[in-house]
């Protein structure tokens, strides 16, 4: 008697669309912060209370990015894929860049709070 082994099919399924790496990426880098900067801008009159909405939105959308980057980094890592330093790098470009996105914002809203305390002072 001889026995057969049959091995299993090896199944390869991609990961779901909210998992994809670059998705995330995508999201989190480019459409979520432009989302929110658009939602908490000012539309009227320059006020205190817009310009720090303004200013708190844009670090949150830094915020939302960085960790979308960490996350694209860790969907390569945990899901074994290809391309790894490429992601490495561009979470350390995002990072970075939000960084220094975070000290402008906070450098605007203390020239836009000069400006309203000018404009009040004025009246």
């Amino acid at each position: 008697m001889s026995t057969v082994a049959v091995d299993a099919p090896v199944v390869s399924t991609m990961p779901r669309w909210w998992l994809r790496r670059r998705f995330v990426l995508l999201m989190s880098v480019l459409v979520l912060p432009a989302a929110l900067s658009a939602l908490l801008n000012s539309y009227g009159a320059l006020t205190e209370e817009s310009a720090m909405r303004m200013a708190f939105a844009t670090v949150a959308g830094q915020t939302v990015a960085m960790l979308g980057a960490f996350a694209a980094v860790v969907l390569t890592i945990v899901q074994r894929r290809r391309g790894l330093v490429i992601f490495v790098l561009i979470g350390f470009v995002v990072i970075v860049c939000a960084v220094a996105a975070m000290g402008t914002a906070g450098e605007l809203l203390l020239a836009r709070l000069d400006l309203i305390a000018e404009t009040a002072a004025l009246n």
